[in-house]
């Protein structure tokens, strides 16, 4: 602390007691001056100054003292203090440290074991889905093997084989329930994340092509068609699976606000220095300006959100998440009615 901001603290924390030592040097020249009939009055004053300046300079040099102490106190929780005067103000301290670290290591046990449990229940669900996945897919083999060349076989009935796209609906239906699933683990996974990170050089067409091609279901489904213009000889340092994530999430978002059919989720890049920036560009719907600023949010599903039933606010709160722990800096540019361009920038060299 500089000295001129102590001192205005000393004069504001002992003004009381300066003020009375004032008004007893008034009424002290007062009476000498009364009493003695004398105009000499300069030498009672300069004495009783003289005594306040060595009031104000103790108080200064003790109260330093007991910044720095605070100094220390806050590297070393169990600083016990120098001076007398302060001994109790730091066993206060040290003693409502300790109680907020037993409360903290209490909640810390609370909440992992709360995602403990949480963690099973989902795998355990997952099996479930598993299970209705197979069902489904043998379902499906089942019609699939009553039909022949001519036609429809004798063994089902032509309008049972007409509404058996119920089955693709529950195999949809299903992956949903499967991606919402392995959304939660991942945001148990986050607060682990220094015991799941493994950084190492990606060639970042690859990863492109492996999170498209784990997407390859929902572009046909769209009638979307992905286009990477990225070739084979550009590498990053990332984790790759957690950059394999963030992707996935971004191209769902893509696809899913991607308005026209037949229309591209293009991929392309730009190097610069030491770095290489993706950009993922769709030709969706956009996003309005006032919403732009708040899309990493969690839950903010913003205007598309409200006329989209299947938005969560969820993806790109993740997608950001991700991005800060991994060290890569993320930008949206978009414009309604043009699409939406999502910017990564990656370290291409150390």
């Amino acid at each position: 602390m500089c000295l001129t901001k102590l001192i205005l603290v000393v004069l504001k924390k002992e003004k009381a007691a300066i003020i009375i030592y004032l008004l007893n040097t008034i009424v002290l020249v007062s009476f000498y001056y009364l009493i003695f009939n004398s105009g000499e009055i300069i030498y009672p004053i300069a004495v009783s100054l003289f005594f306040l300046m060595i009031f104000i300079i103790y108080k200064t040099i003790e109260y330093n003292n007991f910044y720095i102490s605070l100094d220390e106190a806050k590297k070393s929780p169990n600083y016990k203090g120098k001076f007398d005067n302060s001994v109790e103000v730091f066993e206060v301290i040290n003693e409502i440290h300790d109680n907020y670290i037993n409360k903290f290591y209490k909640m810390k046990n609370r909440i992992k074991e709360r995602d403990t449990l949480m963690a099973q229940w989902v795998h355990n669900m997952k099996t479930s889905i598993t299970v209705i996945d197979l069902a489904s897919e043998k379902g499906l083999n089942h019609y699939k093997r009553c039909r022949n060349i001519d036609g429809v076989s004798s063994e089902i009935p032509l309008k049972d084989l007409e509404n058996s796209d119920f089955i693709y609906d529950i195999l949809e239906e299903n992956k949903k329930l499967q991606d919402n699933l392995e959304e939660t683990l991942n945001l148990f996974r986050l607060d682990e994340f220094s015991k799941d990170y493994i950084p190492e050089k990606v060639n970042l067409r690859e990863l492109v092509n492996s999170a498209v091609n784990n997407k390859k279901r929902e572009f046909i489904y769209s009638q979307v068609f992905p286009k990477v213009i990225i070739d084979e000889k550009y590498y990053i340092y990332t984790d790759k699976k957690w950059s394999k994530y963030m992707l996935e999430q971004i191209i769902t978002n893509a696809i899913k606000y991607s308005e026209k059919e037949n229309s591209y989720v293009t991929f392309s890049l730009v190097e610069d220095d030491n770095y290489i920036t993706l950009y993922v560009e769709d030709k969706g719907i956009g996003i309005r300006k006032e919403d732009i600023s708040r899309v990493f949010e969690a839950f903010f599903t913003g205007n598309n959100g409200r006329n989209n039933k299947k938005s969560s606010g969820i993806g790109l709160y993740m997608v950001k998440l991700v991005a800060d722990e991994l060290g890569h800096k993320i930008h949206i540019k978009s414009k309604v009615g043009e699409g939406t361009i999502v910017e990564i920038r990656f370290l291409s060299k150390l």
